[in-house]
């Protein structure tokens, strides 16, 4: 079925993501927080089915995902989950990438593309990014 995600949904999913987003600006965040902002992230890889859109966006996608690995390894050490001020602006264009996905997305999109981040989840894989390319 071609059916949109509801609007209600979308609206939930982009607050709790933002919401996420300022914790972890502000110093405020914890582990629940990270991983909001790393599902996003995946999810935003898993909805780009063109080649073109995964070649154009996969930088954007491992800047964002280190930038989390990177939040979890300072918290490790005893300081706050936060996000460094070069960091904000990646994971702040992963986040619109996503808003507009949400609302251009149909819902057996967004079930598939959560069937995929579950079948990730389950995996020993380290990323469902793929590797980067050699500079």
């Amino acid at each position: 079925m071609l059916l949109p995600l509801p609007p209600a949904t979308v609206r939930s999913a982009a607050l709790e993501n933002h919401l996420a987003l300022v914790a972890m600006r502000t110093g405020s965040g914890n582990v629940d927080q990270m991983s909001c902002l790393l599902k996003v992230t995946y999810l935003a890889w898993f909805l780009l089915e063109k080649p073109a859109d995964r070649e154009q966006h996969i930088h954007l996608l491992h800047a964002s995902e280190t930038a989390l690995q990177q939040s979890g390894l300072r918290a490790q050490s005893g300081q706050p989950w936060s996000l460094r001020q070069e960091e904000i602006a990646d994971l702040e264009a992963v986040l619109a990438l996503h808003d507009g996905q949400l609302h251009s997305i149909c819902a057996h999109q967004y079930q598939s593309a959560w069937a995929k981040l579950q079948r990730f989840v389950d995996s020993d894989a380290q990323s469902p990014l793929p590797a980067r390319s050699p500079l």
